[in-house]
Parts: structure tokens; sequence; C-alpha cells
């Protein structure tokens, strides 16, 4: 069967399976299984694929259209220039924590010798990212999940950040010591009542990564009690946060002697916390 036969077999079946986003997927899983770009297809449409591409393609597709994310399927998701490797034990990481990569980057020099601490870091992906960009800094990469700190160790290995990142099984604070130029995190946010609610995708992933509480804030809000205790003079705190709770977050930080600021993600929601100690 060839790419032209093949891709709108599949794109129906994704559809009818009520899968999210059924042509790009369609298209970039068989970009996988070929090794080849996305891009690529429209003009091979004439390539037949063996048995064996087909055979994988057809259990990709039915992986698919079970509501397996996408990233779950090939193992893993394209982040800042890295492929992340990923599993079903972390969060997929979006290109919203991208855009947090990019912001707190402006805020530092790439050639200082910068010390980060990445909480609830998941599969690594911004500690792992922060290292690339700023190769004399040292990142500390806290989980409270062994899983989840297996596959941060992968990325660390493949991309050979083992002298910069570091990693650290803790409850939040409970195991960390020194002081960092930046606290940064993804962490837990989404409300207790709207987890069950979300796509099939997002519910392949683990829950301890998705579910703040009853309101989203039962991680937010320890990891903000202290964390002036563990930042170094000028030293920064930059969240990732759901809709509707960043402006609450830098309140609260400014009520206790914080100065914050909110600032919006690409399409416009009051997304990341940006925060100083006076």
């Amino acid at each position: 069967m060839t790419v032209a036969e093949l891709l709108p077999k599949a794109i129906a079946h994704l559809t009818k399976s009520n899968s999210d986003e059924p042509q790009p997927n369609a298209e970039w899983l068989l970009a996988c299984v070929l090794n080849v770009t996305r891009t690529w297809l429209p003009a091979h449409g004439d390539y037949e694929l063996t048995e064996k591409e087909l055979t994988l393609y057809k259990k990709y597709i039915a992986r698919k259209a079970n509501g397996e994310p996408l990233s779950h399927i090939v193992g893993y998701q394209p982040f800042d220039g890295l492929d992340i490797i990923v599993s079903p034990d972390v969060l997929t990481p979006r290109p919203e924590t991208e855009e947090l990569v990019e912001i707190v980057s402006a805020l530092f020099d790439k050639k200082a010798p910068l010390t980060f601490l990445d909480m609830c870091t998941g599969s690594g992906c911004i500690a792992c990212a922060l290292a690339k960009r700023f190769t004399r800094a040292q990142v500390l990469a806290v989980d409270i999940s062994e899983k989840a700190l297996a596959v941060a160790q992968e990325n660390v290995k493949k991309f050979r950040l083992h002298e910069q990142v570091h990693l650290l099984q803790s409850d939040l604070w409970e195991g960390v010591t020194g002081t960092f130029d930046l606290i940064i995190s993804n962490p837990p946010y989404i409300p207790t009542e709207i987890v069950d609610t979300l796509t099939r995708e997002v519910l392949c992933e683990p829950r301890l990564a998705l579910d703040g509480g009853q309101d989203g804030l039962d991680i937010v809000r320890p990891l903000c009690s202290v964390a002036a205790d563990y930042l170094n003079p000028g030293g920064w705190l930059a969240l990732e946060l759901c809709k509707g709770q960043a402006a609450a977050v830098a309140r609260g930080l400014q009520e206790i002697g914080w100065q914050a600021n909110v600032k919006k993600d690409i399409v416009g929601i009051e997304r990341f916390v940006l925060a100083q100690k006076i």
C-alpha cells in the first residue's frame, strides 16, 4: 500500500474513534515509521510501504485510536530543540513550558556560572533545556516520583548532561539544600474536579503530575511559601500555572514580600508568574 492510499484510511479511522487531531497525528505517526519528516509525505505519495512498515503503522494507529498520546507511542516529544524521552510515568512536555524556558532564559547571562532548581521536573525537560542553553549552569532536578526520575535520568544520559544536571527524589523541599539563582516549576496545577473531564490522551498521563487538589494549588502553596529561603540575592521564582490562577498566586507572593508579575502565553492566557524577593 502506498502513502497516498494509506493516509486517508488512517485519518478516517482516527476520526471515527474521536481521536484528537486525526490528520496531523496520522501524518506524524507515518513519518515516524518511515523515519522521514512530515513534509516528505505529500511529495512521496507513491512510496509503497514494506510489510514491516505497514504492520508497525497499523499498530501505531490502533494505539492512537484507543486514546494513547502520540508521545507515548513514539517515545519522545520535541521540546526546545530536544527530542525528550517520555513514557506514561511523566507528563508530556507542552509548548507553554517551552515558553517558560524562553522567558526565564532572557533573565540571565548565558555564560555565567548559575545554579538552577527545577521543582517537579518530571521528564527533566526543563532541566535539560536550561542546561543546554546555559552551559556553565548547574541544575538540580527534583521530583517525588522515582519513576519520573528514571525517565529524567534517561534524558540526562541522552543529552550528555550528567555533569550539569543532578537528580533528587524529594517531596518538594524535604531533601533540598543550597541556594539557587532560579527556582522554576511546572507543578501539578489542575483542580481535582477538572482532571477527570480531560481528554483520553491527557488521562493517560500520571495523575500525580496533573492533580493540584481542590483549587489546583496544593503543590503551589508550599512551593512558594519557603522558596525565598532557597534563592540567592536577586534570584527568581518562575511558575507555570492554570488559566485563572496566575493573578491570585502573584498577589499571594506580593503579600509575603515578593515582587511578582504575571505573563501571558502565546494565546493570551495569563499562564506564568515571575517573582523576586524584595
